[in-house]
């Protein structure tokens, strides 16, 4: 483990935190009091992302999500040295958020099961559930029912997923490529990164809630099922708690592929001098 490698991973975890507390936080918002819509929350997820890069940028590079770091390792260079750390401090943040979020919703969170007839951890209760960690179809829009399951596969579940995610690591490394003359100044980069998610989280979240994050699901999934939840979030109604970490990551490493590809064959059309990941072996 390199030197300085505790104060990125505190940034890493510093900048999990707001996002998932910004993101997460404006579902749950939504969901328990209906006091937000898709594109306040969509809007929300920007701001969290944004905050969350400058937050940390200038320390650890505000990867601020699991998929996103394992894409720059394999892609652009990133010392695979700290992939580990940069994804237990980003797991870490986003669990001490969510736990955060339960902590002052308690009791409002009861009164919404209350008034829904939900019993927390049976069948039905990802309606509350969901204000943590994320399910398909959303439940808000469809219901909890198998007429509901059969709306969207796991297999679409999956793909879905993993093609959101493609699209935000494209734009990540497009946005913050030093080669690319038409991007965002760096100090823009985030806000552009942010409405990127907000544009993603506005088409995708009626399938499944749109994750794009392991730490944005699996953090908060933790703490749903610390809190009663149980089966509802580990293995999940329909058994599928794996999808939204493997498909992001998945989703990520098809984006890098991408953008070194779309690179090779574009940006060297117009940019001479030769980036890291072309110098390696």
């Amino acid at each position: 483990m390199e030197k300085g490698i505790v104060p990125e991973m505190v940034a890493e975890g510093i900048g999990t935190f707001i996002l998932v507390l910004f993101g997460v936080g404006s579902v749950a918002v939504s969901v328990w009091t209906g006091g937000l819509s898709l594109w306040p929350v969509s809007m929300m997820f920007a701001l969290g992302v944004a905050l969350g890069v400058y937050a940390s940028g200038k320390i650890s590079g505000g990867h601020i999500n699991p998929a996103v770091t394992l894409a720059l390792a394999v892609f652009t260079g990133f010392p695979w040295a700290k992939v580990a750390p940069y994804i237990i401090a980003q797991m870490l943040g986003a669990i001490l958020a969510s736990a955060a979020i339960y902590g002052f919703y308690s009791g409002i969170i009861e009164h919404y099961e209350l008034g829904a007839g939900l019993v927390r951890g049976a069948p039905g209760s990802q309606l509350s559930a969901m204000g943590f960690g994320t399910y398909a179809p959303n439940p808000a829009f469809f219901g909890t029912t198998e007429e509901a399951f059969a709306q969207v596969s796991l297999v679409k579940w999956f793909l879905s997923e993993a093609f959101t995610t493609t699209i935000l690591v494209f734009g990540v490394l497009f946005l913050t490529d030093q080669h690319n003359t038409s991007a965002p100044s760096a100090n823009l980069a985030p806000f552009f990164i942010g409405l990127l998610v907000a544009a993603l989280v506005a088409y995708e979240a009626p399938i499944s809630m749109t994750a794009m994050n392991p730490a944005r699901d699996l953090g908060p999934r933790l703490v749903s099922f610390i809190f009663g939840w149980g089966e509802m979030a580990f293995p999940g109604p329909r058994g599928g708690w794996w999808i939204p970490a493997v498909a992001s990551i998945a989703g990520g490493l098809v984006g890098g592929a991408f953008y070194r590809g779309y690179y090779r064959t574009v940006f060297k059309t117009y940019d001479t001098e030769t980036p890291e990941w072309e110098k390696k072996p």
